[in-house]
């Protein structure tokens, strides 16, 4: 009977999820022990099924726990050993210009593959028009000054609005 009470049980469990060919051990399961959001939280640290995690999420917290392993065992690639899982960690030049690719992503409706596949593309033409990109998506002025931009440069992108001087009754706001 497998239980997933301890630690050593739980990678025994992700351990058959990844190379056990046949299912009958998920009838040994004790419903009681296992957890499906902790099972999800060990496979998503797994870069490589990722799309297979991310597809299981829908269902970690409708499905009862043999269910759930049951679905994961059925759509997870099977290998002769478990592959080695660490935590994924952020890309750093992400970060650095997350806060305006955030703001591209959301307006022109970026899929996580649309989005990886631009987001370098995006970062070059950012990294050669700072002034208009930060002008255009409203950077806020923090932002400015970790690039060393002058903030008033926001006022040379700004639509031009030359004053035409008013004749007649349009001098007085009555034309």
């Amino acid at each position: 009977m497998v239980v997933v009470g301890n630690i050593v049980e739980l990678f025994k469990l992700i351990n058959y999820l990844f190379t056990r060919n046949d299912s009958k051990w998920i009838l040994d399961l004790d419903d009681n022990e296992t957890q499906p959001f902790v099972i999800q939280k060990f496979l998503m640290m797994n870069d490589s099924i990722r799309v297979q995690t991310r597809w299981l999420d829908k269902y970690v917290f409708v499905l009862e726990p043999k269910e759930y392993v049951s679905l994961a065992w059925s759509i997870l690639p099977k290998f002769a050993k478990q592959p080695y899982s660490k935590y994924i960690k952020k890309n750093e030049e992400e970060e650095q210009y997350s806060f305006i690719l955030t703001k591209i992503r959301k307006q022109f409706k970026l899929s996580d593959n649309d989005y990886r596949a631009l987001r370098t593309r995006l970062i070059e033409a950012i990294k050669k028009d700072y002034v208009g990109w930060f002008t255009y998506y409203g950077v806020e002025k923090k932002n400015w000054k970790d690039f060393k931009l002058d903030f008033n440069k926001i006022k040379e992108c700004g639509p031009k609005v030359e004053s035409i001087p008013q004749k007649g009754l349009g001098a007085w706001g009555l034309g």
